[in-house]
């Protein structure tokens, strides 16, 4: 296991939204064909052209971004660089996602975070690297929370400490 804990604490009301931007591939092979996702998450958000969020809540359900059951994922289909609405607030540890490569080997996500950003890394290239290396599973507040109201807010106030932890936990066969 892997765990990450950020704490803030502020003496003015500040915007705060930590993300960690870890990309997995757990087969150790070009990129992340083959592997398989599972995300706890009942809504997504919407994005534009640009991938900025454009405000609108959407069901998981019948569309290409249900994860709620372990399902094999491709590069591409569909592309993925959005966030996975997990809850309304920050919340106690709980698991959120699961990632399993074809070898076996499974990642398991938690966190305290409301939102999944899930990025397929399609050109995040390191030098010499490839599109889809690897996949990123960011754990963070729901992104552009200040220009959309009806997201949760991401305002840290003084007196009011903040702890975002994340645990990635690993088995294999």
């Amino acid at each position: 296991s892997l765990r990450l804990e950020i704490t803030a604490t502020t003496d003015a009301p500040t915007l705060w939204n930590a993300a960690n931007h870890s990309y997995w591939n757990l087969d150790g092979s070009a990129d992340w064909s083959g592997h398989a996702l599972q995300i706890a998450a009942d809504h997504w958000l919407a994005t534009d052209t640009l991938d900025r969020p454009t405000g609108e809540i959407l069901p998981t359900a019948g569309s290409a971004m249900d994860f709620r059951s372990l399902r094999p994922i491709t590069p591409g289909q569909p592309p993925l660089d959005n966030c996975f609405a997990l809850s309304r607030d920050r919340v106690a540890l709980r698991e959120v996602a699961c990632l399993q490569g074809q070898s076996g080997v499974t990642l398991r996500l938690a966190t305290t975070e409301p939102g999944l950003q899930v990025y397929d890394a399609r050109a995040a290239r390191r030098p010499g690297g490839q599109p889809y290396e690897g996949i990123a599973l960011e754990t963070q507040g729901w992104p552009d929370a200040p220009s959309h109201a009806q997201f949760p807010a991401i305002v840290l106030r003084p007196g009011q400490p903040c702890r975002q932890v994340t645990e990635w936990r690993f088995a294999r066969p």
